[in-house]
């Protein structure tokens, strides 16, 4: 059976006629791994928002039915929590907000009454809607641990609740078990300490790194340490980096992708790009793009196209993985920056919650994530035995002890100080000469 890992994990929807009703003798083989650990924090999370309770409590006709009370009491529990934040973007606490839960639970056995009580109603599609929503969030609330924390989140004249799971790794050994073995896997499964850990895994776990089947000579990999991408560096690092980019890509006729962390730092250096070197032609990706949008872009990567082509992308977005763009296709990469997810609530929450358990929580929350997609992005380059290419990271960052002992083992690094030396190594590299010439 192929399936996505929801029907495996998530508690909605895993497969009870085969892991609950009939035990069966099965093996998991998840493929793509890393993406496991956010998944399954969404899994086993929940959130309900003030508007939709007054969306629905406007489609009640009868204002003195049970329902319409109890949405209303609903709705003033929000405007209570509401105007207690008062000024504040968004908070958090470690306790379950048990005053709106029993609420919640007399709202969902109400709206089990009338659904039932009213089969043909056509309001019912809207309120089973919503009860399942309400459902979850109580079902949630029922596996409420330490591994929790509940946030709430100003958004306009809305708030937002959520149950938010920080350490989904009990659930996912529980559902491990459901299994008479697992193998998990992935070309990014690194440190595999950590995701052996978070994934849920016993402690006798068996791990293996096996060599790629790639030949090493058929990548030119490059470290350009001379280019900051910190947030505060941006603006006056914009034009060394766009002609840094320029480098790489002016070495080789050919397609590129250039990964940024961000669309802002995109749309920032994209302009002087194109300032810069007019003769290359350029796609940007936009933001919202649906599956239609996203195969027209990268169709035109094609074997035929002979001008130099430069797709700017988005790190972690619908290009970051599953992208096969084979032989000529795909020439190089630039990968921009070291892929840390952005400061928000929920980062803050993980490190804060690993570092009390004297565990390196911001190693957890933003550094693997983060190291997790540069090497996605870099993953697009060499898809086959036959293919060559050049990719290039560009960070002063990569060159600090704790983001180069991530570097696979089989990554054969050049740091490069300047564009001089990298047009050296990489002709060297295009033309077949030797290239053993280094920092």
């Amino acid at each position: 059976m192929i399936c996505d890992v929801n029907y495996a994990f998530d508690p909605r929807v895993y497969l009870r006629r085969f892991f609950l009703e009939n035990s069966i003798n099965c093996t998991f083989l998840i493929d793509e791994a890393h993406n496991l650990v956010d998944r399954s924090r969404e899994m086993f999370s929940a959130q309900i928002n003030k508007t939709s309770f007054l969306e629905l409590r406007r489609k009640i006709e009868n204002k003195k039915s049970e329902l319409y009370t109890l949405i209303g009491e609903v709705n003033t529990t929000f405007l209570d929590k509401k105007r207690a934040l008062g000024d504040e973007i968004y908070t958090w606490g470690k306790d379950c907000p048990e005053d709106l839960l029993a609420q919640l639970r007399r709202l969902v056995l109400s709206l089990e009454r009338r659904v039932t009580d009213n089969p043909q109603s056509p309001l019912n599609p809207v309120l089973l809607e919503h009860y399942f929503e309400m459902n979850w969030f109580c079902k949630v609330a029922d596996m409420y641990d330490e591994n929790y924390v509940t946030c709430l989140e100003q958004k306009g004249q809305d708030l937002i609740v959520k149950l938010f799971c920080i350490d989904p790794s009990p659930h996912l050994s529980a559902a491990l078990e459901r299994a008479s073995s697992t193998v998990l896997f992935s070309a990014t499964i690194t440190p595999m300490s950590y995701f052996a850990r978070m994934l849920g895994c016993r402690k006798d776990v068996q791990k293996r790194i096996l060599p790629s089947p790639f030949p090493p000579e058929n990548l030119c990999l490059l470290v350009s340490k001379s280019v900051s991408t910190l947030y505060r560096h941006r603006t006056q690092t914009k034009t060394d980096l766009a002609k840094t980019i320029g480098s790489l890509v002016s070495a080789k006729k050919g397609n590129y992708f250039v990964f940024f962390p961000s669309y802002a730092y995109m749309d920032m250096v994209f302009p002087l790009y194109e300032q810069l070197f007019p003769h290359h032609m350029m796609l940007v990706q936009t933001q919202g793009m649906g599956e239609d949008e996203r195969l027209q872009f990268l169709a035109h990567f094609s074997h035929e196209n002979n001008n130099t082509l430069v797709g700017f992308v988005v790190m972690g977005g619908i290009f970051g993985e599953g992208i096969d763009l084979m032989g000529d296709r795909l020439s190089g990469a630039v990968v921009v920056g070291v892929g840390l997810p952005g400061i928000s609530l929920e980062r803050e929450l993980i490190r804060f919650h690993f570092e009390e358990k004297q565990m390196p929580g911001y190693n957890y929350s933003y550094l693997y994530p983060g190291m997790n997609r540069v090497f996605q992005a870099a993953g697009r380059v060499i898809r086959s035995e036959e293919d060559r290419g050049a990719i290039l990271l560009v960070d002063t960052r990569y060159s600090l002890p704790q983001y180069i002992s991530l570097f696979p083992s089989d990554w054969q690094v050049r740091f490069v100080r300047d564009e001089k030396q990298m047009g050296h190594i990489l002709d060297k590299f295009w033309t077949g000469g030797s290239e053993s010439e280094s920092e």
